[in-house]
């Protein structure tokens, strides 16, 4: 039998112990004057709210509308089977689940699908930053034989032949040329090099120079029309976000109460803006420089994926990108970042650091699409110097970061702070 006073003294005990335990996982981390700053930069409120001055259309309600509308029409692919939405799936947060997502097993991709959060405020877009706008962005896959395998005369033909697009696209853009509407044109036609569709670049051939800039100025707008809508995919009321609008208001009044990141995520986030640096390449309200950099892993289905180094080439090639007869940007903002790329050795194998915004939702991970959890991720960073080669450029930024398990786990806490819901 146990004695009320051997039950006091366990229940005082019990006390104690869950007295403690609570104390600890309701722990307060404090932040330096500096790290705070760091913290409210990493805030949603410092978003911008300004339009792509290369796109007119850009924050219109009705281009917003009629570009939902594409994202989400099959019409676009070649077989009508495959719409925008297919790879940027809006139940997987924007994005793709799949390591590499096969459309056309016949073509394989070779990078893991992006998702689309904050995809507004990139400065460089695709993982090897081959376009410099949104627009020109979203006609690739339009025309990507691994993708959607359409081409820009169906596009057109699309828009001409349906009322409802043909009135939308005439109240942004302005009456479709009498070119365009007497001209009966090809199925599929565009410019190609590649051998196994020949007949679609030489239909695309067959046309005039005239009718082909028209079909390229409606197709270019269509890329305007859906970038208007993908740029409305921001994710601005995360755990963290309350957070740091907690922590500006406590700064304000003196009260350091702050219940929306637990212990862990705080701690996590003492370490993204400290020790691990994770800040140097994820910073700002998108958490991502929108630059980019080595991180030693293997190409999937290229033997030798270029990444930056032929991104650079083919944007300065694209005939859609901020120089561009169809960009909208005026004479005195032409002299853009374009005018500053250039090629060198040491952007092989670069790929751009990608948004953090809802990271724990938006798995698997990298551009190779490799790691499923982010625990994984950490892992592999916490030991990223033993995949250098030294015949290889050496990534400055990235450095093994020699985290404990207890740290990983908190840094991850705070990764998953980031998700919007």
């Amino acid at each position: 039998m146990i004695s009320r006073i051997q039950k006091s003294v366990f229940y005082t005990l019990l006390v104690f112990v869950m007295s403690s335990l609570l104390a600890k996982t309701s722990e307060m981390v404090q932040f330096s004057p500096a790290e705070l700053h760091l913290i409210q930069t990493l805030s949603s409120q410092h978003y911008s709210n300004h339009p792509d001055a290369s796109n007119h259309i850009s924050g219109n309600r009705r281009a917003i509308a009629f570009g939902k509308a594409l994202f989400f029409d099959t019409r676009l692919s070649g077989d009508n089977t495959v719409s925008c939405s297919t790879c940027h799936s809006p139940a997987m947060d924007w994005a793709n689940h799949d390591k590499i997502t096969s459309l056309r097993p016949a073509h394989l991709a070779s990078r893991h699908v992006p998702s689309l959060w904050g995809v507004k405020y990139n400065r460089w877009y695709f993982w090897d930053g081959r376009s410099d706008s949104l627009w020109s962005q979203a006609l690739k896959p339009i025309e990507n034989i691994a993708e959607m395998a359409g081409s820009r005369t169906q596009v057109a033909k699309l828009i001409i032949n349906t009322k409802k697009y043909r009135n939308e696209y005439e109240a942004l853009f302005g009456a479709i040329p009498t070119l365009l509407l007497e001209t009966k044109l090809p199925a599929m036609a565009h410019p190609v090099a590649v051998n196994k569709q020949a007949m679609v670049n030489q239909a695309w051939l067959r046309l005039d120079a005239k009718q082909r800039l028209e079909i390229n100025r409606l197709f270019s707008n269509i890329g305007k029309s859906i970038a208007s809508f993908e740029e409305t995919l921001i994710s601005k009321d995360s755990p963290f976000d309350k957070f740091a609008r907690n922590l500006l208001a406590n700064k304000k009044t003196g009260n350091q109460q702050n219940t929306f990141l637990s212990s862990a995520a705080q701690r996590g986030l003492k370490l993204f803006i400290g020790k691990a640096g994770c800040i140097n390449c994820h910073f700002g309200p998108n958490f991502s420089d929108g630059e980019f950099h080595h991180s030693f892993l293997e190409p999937i289905t290229l033997k030798n994926d270029l990444g930056r180094f032929a991104g650079i080439s083919q944007l300065q090639k694209d005939p859609f990108n901020g120089h561009s007869r169809f960009s909208d940007l005026s004479n005195s903002e032409q002299h853009n970042k374009l005018d500053y790329i250039y090629q060198n050795v040491a952007f092989r194998g670069q790929f751009k650091t990608p948004s953090l915004r809802n990271v724990a939702k938006t798995y698997p991970y990298m551009h190779t699409g490799e790691f499923k959890t982010l625990n994984e991720v950490m892992d592999y960073y916490n030991t990223i110097s033993k995949r250098r080669n030294p015949n290889e450029h050496q990534e400055v930024l990235l450095k093994s970061l020699k985290l404990s398990k207890q740290e990983i786990g908190d840094l991850v806490e705070f990764l998953r702070s980031l998700n919007n819901k």
